[in-house]
């Protein structure tokens, strides 16, 4: 297991890279069982974030910034997942 900030590092890029896999899978069951009880389980979610995205506008420079994260059943198993396997490694 890495230590240190290279290690934060590394679990970050884990628990995302198992939330964008159990989300793609979440949308591929969805498409593969329209309205069935697990597309209703695993590809809804909620959308918490900015929205719309906060601008400010200083006349020379103009910034906007917004942030957005669907969290689904599927995304939240998908990181679980890559968690314990993070623990195992």
């Amino acid at each position: 297991m890495v230590k240190g900030a290279d290690g934060v590092v590394v679990l970050l890029a884990i628990v995302i890279l198992g939330g964008l896999i159990g989300s793609v899978l979440g949308e591929v069951i969805g498409v593969l069982l329209p309205g069935g009880v697990l597309e209703r389980l695993l590809s809804r979610g909620v959308s918490p974030g900015l929205s719309p995205p906060f601008t400010l506008d200083l006349k020379v420079i103009v910034v906007t910034v917004g942030f957005s994260v669907k969290v689904t059943l599927a995304s939240i198993l998908g990181m679980v997942l890559s968690l314990l396997i993070w623990k195992r490694l």
